[in-house]
C-alpha cells in the first residue's frame, strides 16, 4: 500500500483511485478488502466521511457490530436502506465482484455524483475512506505536501 508522502510519519496510505460508474458502482481495491477483512458478498456499513464534504466510508460489517457502529446498526432494518443518526447516514449493502453499488438516494446522501474520482485511503483500523480527490489536493496544496498531490496521479485507477 503505496504512501502519498514516503518518509512523512503519519502519511495516509493509499489503496487507489474508485471512480463512480454510471451504474453506481464503485469498486474497491483488492489490497483494500484484504487489510478491512472483507470478501465478496459480505455484509458493509456505510457511513459519511467529515461533515460538509462528500465521500463515504466502507466498514467491515463484523468489526462495526463489535464497536460504537452496534447502535446504529441496530437501526438499519434492511439491507440499502438509508437510516439517519445526528444527521449522518448510514446503510449497509454488500460487496459483489469487489464492488459496492449505490443508488440515487445513497449518491445524494454522500455528495456525490458518477464519474467523481475517490481516493480510497486508510481511515481507521474499522474503515477505508473514498473522498473526492479534490478534497484530498486542496488539503494538501494547504499544508505544503506537494509530492503528495504528484503521487496521487501515480495511484491505480479503478
Amino acid at each position: 500500500m503505496p504512501s502519498l508522502s514516503p518518509g512523512t510519519p503519519g502519511a495516509k496510505e493509499a489503496y487507489g483511485i474508485s471512480v463512480i460508474r454510471d451504474d453506481y458502482s464503485i469498486c474497491i481495491p483488492s489490497k483494500a478488502l484484504k487489510r478491512y477483512n472483507i470478501s465478496n458478498n459480505d455484509l458493509v456499513l456505510l457511513t459519511s466521511t467529515r461533515k460538509g464534504e462528500g465521500g463515504l466510508a466502507i466498514l467491515n460489517y463484523e468489526k462495526a457490530r463489535q464497536s460504537v457502529f452496534n447502535e446504529i446498526i441496530r437501526k438499519i432494518k434492511d439491507i440499502n436502506l438509508l437510516v439517519y443518526e445526528r444527521s449522518r447516514p448510514y446503510a449497509l449493502t454488500t460487496v459483489s465482484n469487489e464492488r459496492i453499488f449505490l443508488n440515487q438516494e445513497f449518491i445524494d446522501a454522500f455528495n456525490l455524483k458518477t464519474g467523481d474520482k475517490l481516493l480510497v485511503i486508510k481511515s481507521t483500523t474499522v474503515s477505508m475512506s473514498f473522498s473526492p480527490v479534490e478534497i484530498w489536493k486542496e488539503k494538501f496544496r494547504k499544508r505544503g505536501f506537494l509530492d503528495a498531490i504528484r503521487n496521487l496521479d501515480k495511484l491505480e485507477l479503478y
